[in-house]
Parts: C-alpha cells; sequence; structure tokens
C-alpha cells in the first residue's frame, strides 16, 4: 500500500522496503553516518525512515541521532521499529553502538520520500 501526504513542502511518498541495509561492526564508540541513498538505491530525497536492529554479537546497545541532532534514540531489538526523521538534505542516518566491536545487522521496512 503506498501513502500520499500533500503539505507545504511537497508531496510526499511512502516507500515500502523490507530489507537488511547494513552491516555494522565499529572498533569504538564514536558517531558514524549511514548513507541512506547508496543503501536503499534511492535517487529521490529521503526524509524519514522506519528501521529495526538485530544484534548479531556482543552486549551493547544501538542508538540514532535523529535529525543528527545530541538526544540519542534507542533502536530496539526486533519487538519494535522506530521511525527517525532524517537531517534535512544530508540523505544520512547518523548512528552509534554502546560497545566496540559489537555486530548489528540494520533493516529498513519502509521510508518516506519527498517527490
Amino acid at each position: 500500500m503506498t501513502y500520499h501526504r500533500i503539505s507545504a513542502r511537497g508531496r510526499h511518498l511512502f516507500v515500502p522496503y523490507n530489507g537488511k541495509i547494513a552491516d555494522i561492526t565499529h572498533a569504538d564508540t564514536n558517531k558514524h553516518t549511514l548513507d541512506l541513498a547508496a543503501a536503499l538505491g534511492e535517487t529521490r530525497t529521503i526524509i524519514a525512515v522506519i528501521l529495526n536492529v538485530a544484534r548479531i554479537a556482543g552486549t551493547g546497545d544501538f542508538r540514532v541521532y535523529p535529525n543528527e541532532g545530541a538526544k540519542f534514540l534507542y533502536i530496539e531489538m526486533w519487538n519494535q521499529s522506530d521511525f527517525v526523521v532524517i537531517a534535512s538534505n544530508s540523505q544520512r542516518l547518523q548512528y552509534n553502538q554502546t560497545v566496540a566491536n559489537d555486530d548489528f545487522d540494520l533493516y529498513c521496512l519502509g521510508y518516506v520520500v519527498e517527490t
């Protein structure tokens, strides 16, 4: 099912997606970014994503930063999907892991683009 919304900024389109977009393992707990346009193969401007994460190995948590802000959002392990707003014109998701060398698989359940 496709949803359309008309707003002052223009037309938005929800794109259903059900797949893994990244395997994330870093040797640090610093913030990193994921290029969503490349990960999703999307040419339109992505403004939000619905995410889910699976911990493959480790004990820490996976955090994302909506709008690349200072406040983070924990993405629950498989029992919850979170809607994350992307920083304007960035096409990227900012994230970190709380324990170095943990391994996470990041899944997208859908995203919103400007048309």
